[in-house]
């Protein structure tokens, strides 16, 4: 079977997917992917995936749209492509369609975090149902990652809910993200940012955007920082609300309390060196990576109650779950553990086996490429 991954961006499935693509080739298809042209794509051309370009951008101007709808449908024309899976909200409404157009006999929707999710304005949600539930119309089957998205799935989105598959998430390299942290790990984070010994370390990994929850967690660190001194937050990640955010860190005189990292390259270092994660986040989540890489280090996590989140994180158990956008149940848990290192550790070794039963790499790749052969053949 010759099977193309479509997606806006060629990063996600840089990042995510190249577990799957290799395993999906061991069972004898051609697998391609269909992505943006850059630094990403060359790197899964460097590791033998061909990539094909089709120039759509992450904003929704129609005439681009349009335009990105032919060019797949050309691509999936010239490839002869027997399935497509779709990644991402505008990767597979373009890519949908593209499909339909081309007459391609297998159109799959892997939805890491279906764009109509809870906490969002009430019409914006409206609109991307009505959007998904169109689609659905023309696609053979639904990969989802949470409870609240398979039930939307099964019970709104379509009438077949044979159509639907879950699974567990992109899954955790346990190997690179170990629960065992070197004082020589934690050492050159702390010489490297400056951070007093003895300090506790809080980090918040994320795209810089506020749906993430980013600003939420810097006034949690402001308020945090005003009773106590013994402890410094981290915020690591890119994106565009970067610029807002230094104003911000700079007007409220939080520099020794608060670091804001950028992006960075040794994500695994920087977990296994802290002490507590957080993603107080009301983004369309799938399963977010970042809580289940925190886990595996052996952090104990605070998290909203959010779709997603609550798949991730056994509150109370291997961390905390705290309302969206509320800012004193945040302060409140993050508060509790920076107070209680027995509870830290208890909470951090639950995590690290939380995902190594249900979350490992292995497994997770084992449970996506099962469901998508089964979605490709029925």
């Amino acid at each position: 079977m010759r099977i193309m991954h479509i997606s806006r961006a060629s990063l996600m499935m840089c990042r995510f997917l190249v577990p799957v693509i290799e395993a999906q080739k061991k069972k004898g298809h051609y697998v391609c992917v269909c992505g943006s042209d850059d630094s990403d794509a060359q790197r899964l051309r460097d590791v033998g995936i061909d990539v094909f370009p089709h120039q759509l951008k992450r904003n929704l101007n129609p005439i681009g749209l349009i335009r990105a709808v032919l060019c797949i449908r050309r691509i999936l024309l010239e490839q002869k492509i027997d399935a497509v899976i779709c990644h991402s909200p505008i990767g597979a409404g373009v890519g949908r369609i593209a499909a339909r157009l081309a007459k391609t006999p297998k159109v799959i929707y892997f939805a890491h975090g279906l764009p109509c999710a809870p906490g969002q304005n009430s019409f914006v949600w409206f609109l991307w149902f009505c959007v998904e539930k169109a689609l659905a119309k023309i696609t053979s089957a639904i990969l989802v990652m949470n409870t609240y998205d398979e039930n939307l799935a099964v019970r709104r989105l379509t009438k077949d809910p044979g159509k639907v598959f879950r699974v567990p998430g992109m899954g955790v390299d346990m190997e690179k993200f170990k629960a065992e942290s070197s004082e020589t790990d934690r050492q050159r984070i702390t010489r490297e940012l400056g951070i007093a010994e003895g300090k506790k370390i809080v980090l918040c990994l994320a795209y810089l955007i506020r749906a993430k929850g980013v600003f939420l967690y810097f006034e949690a660190t402001r308020r945090i920082c005003v009773t106590r001194g013994d402890v410094c937050f981290l915020l690591a990640g890119d994106g565009p609300s970067m610029g807002k955010l230094k104003e911000t860190v700079e007007k409220n005189h939080q520099q020794e309390g608060f670091r804001l990292l950028g992006w960075r390259n040794d994500i695994p270092l920087l977990m296994r060196s802290c002490d507590i994660f957080v993603l107080p986040t009301f983004y369309f989540e799938g399963l977010p990576v970042s809580i289940l890489e925190a886990m595996a280090c052996g952090k104990p996590v605070v998290a909203t109650r959010h779709r997603g989140c609550e798949d991730a994180v056994a509150d109370g158990e291997t961390g905390f779950l705290v309302p969206i956008k509320e800012l004193t149940p945040l302060v409140d848990r993050i508060s509790c553990l920076l107070c209680n290192e027995q509870r830290r550790k208890q909470m951090g070794r639950a995590a690290r086996q939380r995902v190594e039963q249900h979350f490992g790499l292995d497994y997770c790749t084992e449970k996506i490429v099962e469901a998508l052969e089964k979605a490709s053949e029925e």
